[in-house]
């Protein structure tokens, strides 16, 4: 008995869907075979089935794809970026310390960084210290400090406004009296970084103590054109025992 073949023509796309006798999907969970290696992961180039080879050596490697192509390739993973870096760290234990410099080797501009972050902590050790102070190049004959400040006292609020301060005044007074009775502090200052040309700078300060709260900005002229060649704390009534922590941290934007 012969078969009735038809009158033939061209075979359909061969396809897989849900629908019945039309192949089916393809399983992925472990049925489905095909020429590859362990790791290998597939990719369209727009007309066809690419295959991608896992690395031999994938450690740090992630995948990505190069720029102006839609081909996905492994690649060492890019180095990650740090904006936030110490350019200056010291200690000091039951130290009679009353002045701290960083002075940095290559004075900082702002092509590689645009702020510093000075963090200083410290306690007094059950001593008083009268004053402390913020410098920045400090001696120099023309540099000049505006200030603006707001501090909160055993309840009593004192406002200052130093604009400019007189000739050889040349800091920002933080806070008076820190760490009576041996209480410790926190001072963060931000500064500016100078940019190109420029001879003067910007500054805020925040100071917290078990009594006292300080927040202030400053205006500093008559720098050194563009850089930062030297920080100063100062701490009146030098005499103390005091443990301290001073750290100086560059940030990039």
């Amino acid at each position: 008995m012969g078969f009735g073949a038809g009158g033939g023509g061209a075979l359909p796309n061969h396809e897989h869907t849900n629908i019945a006798l039309d192949g089916g999907p393809l399983d992925f969970n472990n049925t489905t075979v095909g020429s590859m290696n362990q790791g290998d992961i597939t990719f369209s180039d727009g007309a066809a089935l690419q295959q991608l080879a896992y690395p031999a050596v994938p450690a740090g490697e992630t995948l990505t794809a190069a720029a102006l192509s839609s081909s996905p390739s492994w690649n060492a993973a890019a180095a990650g970026v740090n904006n936030r870096v110490i350019l200056d760290s010291q200690t000091f234990t039951a130290s009679t310390t009353s002045t701290i410099n960083f002075t940095p080797g290559t004075p900082i501009d702002d092509s590689v960084y645009q702020k510093i972050q000075i963090v200083f902590t410290g306690n007094g050790l059950g001593n008083s210290i009268d004053r402390a102070m913020f410098r920045l190049d400090s001696g120099l004959t023309n540099t000049n400090y505006n200030e603006n400040s707001i501090e909160l006292f055993n309840g009593v609020l004192q406002l200052m406004n130093r604009n400019p301060q007189s000739a050889g005044d040349d800091y920002v007074r933080l806070t008076d009296q820190l760490a009576n009775g041996g209480e410790g502090w926190i001072i963060t200052i931000d500064l500016q970084i100078p940019p190109s040309g420029q001879t003067a700078t910007s500054l805020l300060y925040q100071v917290s103590n078990h009594d006292r709260v300080a927040i202030g900005s400053g205006w500093v002229t008559g720098i050194a054109a563009s850089v930062i060649t030297r920080i100063q704390i100062d701490l009146q009534n030098g005499t103390n025992n005091k443990d301290m922590q001073f750290t100086v941290y560059g940030i990039k934007f």
